[in-house]
C-alpha cells in the first residue's frame, strides 16, 4: 500500500468518523446491556419458563439450537446475529463500499486522479477502509460483551467462551466483507451512490428472505444455497458446533470476487 493510498484512507476515515463512532458506541452498549438481560433472567430463573413457552412448531423449526438460545450464553450471543444488528452493519458496509460511486457523482474523483494516482489505488483505499470499519465494529461489540461479562455478571453464570464469541465475530465479519465486495462491484460500475446502495440493499434483503424460506420450507432449500446468509449460521455456533471454515471461505470468496470485479470495471469505465 503506497503513501498516496494511506492518505486516501485517512481522508475517508475522517469523513466517516461520526458514523463509525456513533454506531460503534451503540453496538457496544447493546452488547453490554444484553449481558445484563441475561444476568437478570438468570437471577429470576426464567430460562426454563421461556423454553416452556416456546411453541412446538418454533422448537421444531429451530431444532436443538433453540434450547441453546434459551440460556445465558445464548442471550449474550444474540447481539452478533440479531436482525437489526445485521441490518445496521450491512448498511454501514454498503455505505463504505459505495464511496467510489459517490466520488464519481460529486466529481471528487477528477480532483483525485489529477494527482499521480491510478484508479486501482481508489479501489484499494475502499477495501482498506472496509476492513478497518469491519474490525472496528466487531472490536467495539467484543469489548461491550466482555466488559459486561467481567464487571456485572453473576459468578455462577454459564458465560459464553472466548472461542464462541470470537467465532460469532468472525462469522459476522465474513458476512460484512462478503456484502462489502458485492457493493464495491456495483459501485465501480455506476455513477450514483444511491443507485449502487439501493440495488445492493434490496439484493441483501431478498437474499435474507430467500435463506429464511430455505430454512423453513423444504422446496426452497435447494435454491437458498445461492444466498450468502445460507453460510451464516450463528445459531449452530451457540449450540456448540465449531465454526465452519467452508462457510467462512464461501463468504470471503464472494467478497474477493466482487473486489476483483471492481478493480477490472473501475479501471476501464468512463469517468
Amino acid at each position: 500500500m503506497t503513501r498516496r493510498t494511506i492518505v486516501l484512507v485517512g481522508h475517508s476515515l475522517v469523513r466517516m468518523r461520526s458514523v463509525l463512532i456513533g454506531l460503534g458506541a451503540v453496538l457496544a452498549g447493546f452488547q453490554l446491556l444484553l449481558t445484563q438481560v441475561a444476568a437478570y433472567l438468570t437471577r429470576q430463573n426464567a430460562f426454563g419458563a421461556l423454553s416452556a413457552l416456546m411453541p412446538d412448531f418454533v422448537r421444531n423449526l429451530a431444532g436443538p439450537s433453540a434450547l441453546a438460545f434459551m440460556s445465558f450464553s445464548g442471550i449474550v450471543s444474540l447481539g452478533y446475529f440479531h436482525p437489526i444488528v445485521l441490518s445496521a452493519l450491512i448498511g454501514l458496509t454498503i455505505v463504505v463500499a459505495t464511496e467510489p460511486a459517490a466520488e464519481v457523482e460529486m466529481r471528487f474523483v477528477d480532483l483525485t486522479l489529477a494527482r499521480p494516482l491510478n484508479r486501482a489505488e481508489i479501489v484499494t483505499r475502499t477495501l482498506v477502509v472496509l476492513l478497518i470499519s469491519t474490525l472496528a465494529m466487531l472490536g467495539t461489540m467484543f469489548a461491550g460483551t466482555w466488559t459486561g461479562l467481567t464487571c456485572c455478571t453473576p459468578a455462577d453464570a454459564e458465560r459464553p467462551s472466548l472461542g464462541l464469541t470470537l467465532s460469532l465475530a468472525m462469522s459476522l465479519g465474513s458476512l460484512m466483507l462478503c456484502w462489502g465486495g458485492v457493493a464495491l462491484a456495483f459501485a465501480s460500475a455506476v455513477r450514483r451512490r444511491a443507485v449502487a446502495g439501493a440495488t445492493v440493499g434490496v439484493l441483501a434483503f431478498a437474499e435474507y428472505l430467500l435463506d429464511y424460506l430455505g430454512r423453513a420450507w423444504e422446496p426452497a432449500r435447494g435454491i437458498s444455497i445461492v444466498s450468502p446468509f445460507h453460510y451464516f449460521e450463528p445459531m449452530t455456533l451457540v449450540a456448540g458446533t465449531a465454526l465452519s471454515p467452508t462457510n467462512v471461505a464461501v463468504l470471503i470468496g464472494v467478497g474477493l470476487t466482487g473486489a476483483a470485479a471492481a478493480y477490472v470495471v473501475f479501471s476501464r469505465r468512463d469517468i
